[in-house]
């Protein structure tokens, strides 16, 4: 979904177009104007998008009407939760789709990710499986990749119609079929703070507490390099570890 942001939806359309798993169509709910709309649309096709839907929403609908509604026109065995403000590694896909198969799951989400806190210029990689404290589901909700099946919606109505309505599905799934948690490659998707997230700073703040530790990090420092080079965030960008400050990109 993605509503007036037209720098980061391109951001995200081109993180789309360069995944190497080639099964895929690009589904874009929007509640912009035709303006945005047709900016959507030259993006998609910059970036060589084949295969794409562009579905004007209602503006009054909420969160989990939004989502319901990229549910039903998507047409693949598989859906992928693609939000317009985060990145996505070229390999995040084909890794995914892959370890969902080898396990026959039913849905897949990343148990690890980059945090970028926009502002500070700060880098974690965060890992949802550490004990600090523990998390019920250790993972990202918006890297859900599920199967397609009709049983499953987001909430349209309640406390999770608009704010946690990702949280909601996921309970769901977790109780219903087999959700897997990818770990360990947490360089595919970067999720961002820029100050205009749903959620406010103070809970994206909190992830911090999850960090992997200095050590951990450095050990990874090649692969975070090459993602955030390939994310083409702008310089500087301190990489932190729990236990403090890592290497500068």
């Amino acid at each position: 979904m993605t509503r007036d942001r037209p720098t980061l939806a391109d951001r995200a359309i081109r993180c789309f177009a360069h995944q190497r798993y080639t099964a895929r169509e690009l589904v874009i709910v929007t509640q912009g104007t035709a303006a945005y709309r047709n900016q959507l649309l030259e993006s998609t096709r910059a970036h060589g998008v084949e295969r794409v839907e562009i579905v004007q929403a209602d503006p009054t609908m909420r969160l989990g009407a939004l989502r319901n509604l990229s549910l039903d026109v998507a047409s693949g065995d598989l859906v992928c939760v693609w939000d317009d403000d985060d990145c996505s590694h070229p390999d995040r896909l084909t890794i995914q789709v892959g370890e969902l198969i080898s396990v026959g799951a039913h849905t897949s989400f990343l148990s690890d990710h980059l945090q970028l806190f926009q502002q500070d210029g700060d880098l974690h990689w965060i890992d949802w499986t550490l004990p600090t404290p523990p998390a019920k589901y250790p993972l990202l909700p918006t890297t859900m990749l599920m199967t397609r099946d009709t049983r499953f919606h987001y909430p349209e109505s309640g406390r999770y119609a608009h704010f946690g309505e990702d949280w909601a599905l996921l309970t769901e799934l977790h109780n219903r079929v087999r959700v897997q948690h990818v770990s360990g490659h947490g360089h595919l998707y970067l999720y961002t703070y820029h100050g205009r997230n749903t959620f406010p700073a103070a809970h994206h703040g909190k992830f911090r507490i999850r960090s992997r530790t200095r050590a951990q990090v450095a050990a990874r420092e090649s692969d975070i390099r090459a993602a955030m080079a390939y994310y083409a965030v702008p310089s500087p960008v301190l990489v932190h570890g729990s236990d403090g400050p890592v290497f500068a990109i």
